[in-house]
């Protein structure tokens, strides 16, 4: 998000919940789940 195209934050969300890249727990949702599949996968053998 370029700071020309900002969109006002709404009054009710703070400060410190606006993201301006990828956060760690989306990284380790997508970590487990891919986990998650190799397992579902690997014990079908």
């Amino acid at each position: 998000m370029d700071s020309k195209n900002k969109k006002q934050r709404p009054l009710h969300i703070p400060e410190e919940n606006v993201y301006k890249s990828v956060h760690w727990t989306i990284i380790l949702a997508y970590a487990i789940a891919a986990f998650a599949i190799y397992l579902l996968l690997s014990s079908t053998t």
